[in-house]
């Protein structure tokens, strides 16, 4: 985003074939060039450890990065926001960053803003955390094993993926005493936040990061 207002006026050489180009090109650097400047006088205002710590965040780099996730042949497949920055993604995120692009630093108040965000981010991924593991110690598994019973459950979570033999969906639901439930098979039950009633079978008793799970099979929708 240039400031045309605030950029000098551009010479434009006799022999150039395209001035909007070259115009634009003139600004870029000029803007490049100021940015440096800025960047430079804000590690001298604030410290290069405040100013790492707001680049770093703002632009996801350093411990900020995302995650890779890889495959089984070493292929990343995957990149996974970094809790502290998906937990601040929003408008305000996105103009913090625009601005750190576009002149090279941030004001102080700006600087205050963005650290105030990040301890924000923090207190909100560790009440999650809390909230996951209280879940995870309330968790008990239903029934018996081989057990056909009815079951009226909430859908939390719903995928699916290709197989040789068609499409195989992956349903992740909750009892009313927030105990989990889980479907993978080829029927799709319904989409995330439907409320079902089901006769299924009970195959297995689990534990998937420390909660108890409770596997379905041959479900029927009453």
């Amino acid at each position: 985003m240039t400031n045309a207002r605030s950029l000098p006026h551009v010479f434009v050489p006799d022999n150039v074939e395209n001035e909007a180009a070259y115009i634009a090109a003139a600004q870029a650097r000029i803007m490049a060039n100021r940015a440096k400047g800025a960047h430079a006088r804000w590690i001298a205002e604030s410290g290069e450890e405040v100013v790492t710590l707001c680049c770093d965040f703002l632009c996801e780099n350093g411990e900020f990065a995302p995650a890779e996730v890889r495959d089984a042949d070493g292929w990343t497949v995957l990149h996974v926001t970094h809790p502290l920055v998906k937990a601040s993604l929003g408008e305000f995120f996105g103009k913090m960053f625009e601005s750190l692009r576009d002149w090279g630093r941030l004001t102080a108040g700006q600087e205050k803003a963005v650290i105030g965000m990040i301890e924000r981010a923090k207190q909100r991924v560790a009440d999650r955390e809390v909230a996951k593991q209280a879940k995870r110690d309330s968790a008990k598994h239903v029934g018996t094993i081989g057990e056909r019973r009815d079951f009226a459950l909430s859908i939390k979570f719903v995928t699916s993926f290709e197989t040789q033999f068609g499409t195989t969906f992956v349903h992740v639901m909750e009892d009313a005493d927030a105990n989990v439930v889980v479907y993978k098979g080829s029927k799709l039950l319904g989409e995330k936040g439907t409320d079902i009633e089901l006769k299924a079978t009970i195959k297995e008793h689990g534990m998937r990061d420390g909660v108890a799970q409770t596997i379905i099979t041959r479900p029927k929708q009453m």
